[in-house]
């Protein structure tokens, strides 16, 4: 069948796409376009840590959907490796943050929203 492009910026769409995909997460079910990377990657992750891995993306999507809900993507900056946002994040913001980061488990965040404090 002919490919379908879907395209989803933000809003309800974007919570309800993240969300979707948090219970789809397959890391041994991946398709690659070449056979060889597919079976090198997932041998590089380790049978053992699948399940591991799918948790951890699962996770990652659904602090997106608490990130796009309560609009703080300074979260997500702060994921991607940039500190700055969260840090000058304004105190009335803090606890969309927090919620956002508990949602994943993400410590990191966490540990830098209470130095904030």
């Amino acid at each position: 069948g002919a490919a379908r492009r879907v395209e989803v910026v933000r809003g309800r769409g974007a919570i309800l796409m993240l969300a979707n995909c948090s219970h789809l997460v397959d890391v041994a079910a991946a398709q690659c376009a070449v056979p060889a990377d597919k079976e090198r990657e997932l041998a590089a992750i380790g049978l053992e840590r699948h399940a591991e891995v799918d948790r951890t993306v699962a996770a990652a999507l659904g602090a997106g959907v608490a990130a796009v809900r309560d609009n703080v993507s300074e979260v997500d900056a702060f994921n991607c490796g940039e500190p700055g946002p969260l840090r000058a994040l304004a105190a009335a913001r803090v606890p969309a943050a927090f919620l956002a980061a508990c949602s994943a488990g993400q410590l990191a965040v966490l540990v830098e929203l209470r130095r904030g404090m």
